[in-house]
């Protein structure tokens, strides 16, 4: 168990608070806090990146499989510069956050998010999800449509056949006992363009966490849910980002929902991005959420 996960399980047994601020802190016009909230079935640690502008938008944003909020390190203080708040998740089993993983749906995952919301006093927000955070976030504007303003998805998987190798995604994140040259061959292959910078994708590996029930738990929920349930995303306007080289989400997922959504979806295409595209494209990234937020605002 890691430093971070010693200090935010002290702070489960100590403190008996609905709301725990776990860290804070400010940079320019951007304030931080990480904070751990307490919604009866389970507990969640949130990064929160806010302007000091009163009354800002609210986007609500979900990571990928297995991991943590730390995918929104870039663009949360980009977004909050701009004047949007923006309140990253770690899901159940995820580096502090708690919660049952069996015989879950992406329905019970999506009423976390809303469950989350309503304990922070949001009403209506913007929804973001990155990778597999994608098909919880199109499952809660399926069913919850009316506190949505907006959907934004990143590097959105699901309706095109990955085109790494089987297994080769698990390999780099279940397999804690590769090295670090193998790690960094795997995040070649499925995470990172081939453009993208050395140290970034050492960077990246040097950071992952391994949550493997947390990960199974994600897939059996994916299994347990019909795709018709969720692939549609109910029925407002969606923000498509992805990156030019993902070989885990291949861009014809983009180009199909493109052509079934017509002007309903703004597709943005990033060059020299693959599956991590807001960390290798983080400003742009940002800034395509940026301008659709503020055609679409709450």
């Amino acid at each position: 168990m890691n430093t971070t996960e010693n200090v935010n399980r002290l702070s489960f047994y100590i403190l008996a608070l609905l709301m725990i601020p776990l860290k804070s802190g400010n940079t320019q016009e951007v304030n931080f806090q990480e904070l751990l909230v307490d919604v009866d079935h389970a507990e969640f640690v949130t990064h929160i990146w806010t302007p000091k502008s009163a009354n800002a938008e609210t986007t609500i944003a979900l990571p990928g499989s297995g991991a943590a909020v730390s995918r929104y390190r870039y663009i949360g203080p980009l977004l909050a510069e701009a004047g949007y708040k923006l309140v990253a998740i770690n899901q159940r089993g995820i580096l502090g956050s708690s919660g049952n993983l069996e015989g879950i749906t992406l329905r019970d995952l999506a009423r976390d998010v809303v469950t989350i919301a309503d304990k922070l006093g949001i009403n209506k927000f913007h929804m973001a999800g990155w990778a597999f955070g994608n098909r919880t976030s199109r499952m809660l504007a399926t069913i919850y449509p009316e506190r949505l303003a907006s959907l934004i998805l990143i590097a959105a998987g699901g309706l095109v056949p990955a085109l790494t190798q089987p297994g080769e995604l698990a390999k780099l994140l279940d397999n804690q006992a590769l090295s670090e040259e193998e790690k960094i061959h795997y995040a070649r292959r499925t995470m990172f363009s081939p453009a993208t910078d050395r140290n970034i994708v050492r960077e990246y590996v040097q950071g992952l966490t391994y949550w493997p029930e947390a990960r199974k738990g994600q897939r059996e929920a994916n299994q347990n849910t019909p795709l018709e349930e969720w692939v549609a995303g109910g029925n407002g306007p969606v923000l498509m980002i992805m990156g030019e080289d993902d070989l885990t989400a291949p861009i014809e997922n983009g180009y199909r929902m493109k052509a079934e959504y017509e002007d309903r979806l703004t597709l943005i295409s990033v060059e020299k991005a693959g599956h991590a595209v807001g960390l290798e494209k983080p400003e742009e990234v940002a800034a395509a959420m940026i301008e659709f937020l503020q055609k679409h605002a709450i």
